[in-house]
């Protein structure tokens, strides 16, 4: 498969993922009470902060998949969002493997965030680079 048409389809695949968020976002307390119990993080806390937390943050992941759609639309005109979206999730895995550390995440959840970021910020990255030569290279034997 093309580079640039990999790269597209990572965009779709991690906006899917991420736009699943939004289900949290109108999700009853007690499925949620019910996960956090199932994931070994015992009783879920209560108060106002931990819902504005926990839906503004689903709500938040929901948008930025649906922004990974488009950017996925024409990965060449949104070349630079492409870019920084790769540096982002190459930069976010140590910060989430240090954030689920601290917080005492389930050592899945953390193998998990971590892997899956730099994964998919170093396969952005490396996509760009060999789909932008491969590109040239077919429009320098163009002309």
């Amino acid at each position: 498969m093309e580079p640039l048409r990999l790269q597209a389809w990572l965009l779709r695949l991690a906006g899917s993922v991420e736009s699943l968020a939004f289900f949290a976002v109108v999700m009853p307390r007690p499925w949620m009470a019910a996960a956090h119990g199932w994931m070994g993080l015992g009783e879920m806390p209560h108060g106002t902060i931990t819902m504005f937390m926990i839906r503004q943050a689903s709500f938040t992941y929901g948008l930025h998949g649906v922004l990974l759609w488009l950017m996925s639309s024409d990965v060449i005109r949104f070349r630079p969002l492409v870019l920084f979206t790769g540096v982002s999730y190459l930069l976010a895995g140590p910060v989430f493997f240090l954030i689920d550390l601290t917080t005492g995440m389930p050592w899945f959840w953390t193998a998990g965030d971590t892997v899956a970021s730099v994964s998919l910020g170093a396969a952005l990255l490396f996509l760009d680079r060999v789909g932008i030569k491969a590109r040239k290279g077919v429009e320098d034997q163009r002309s």
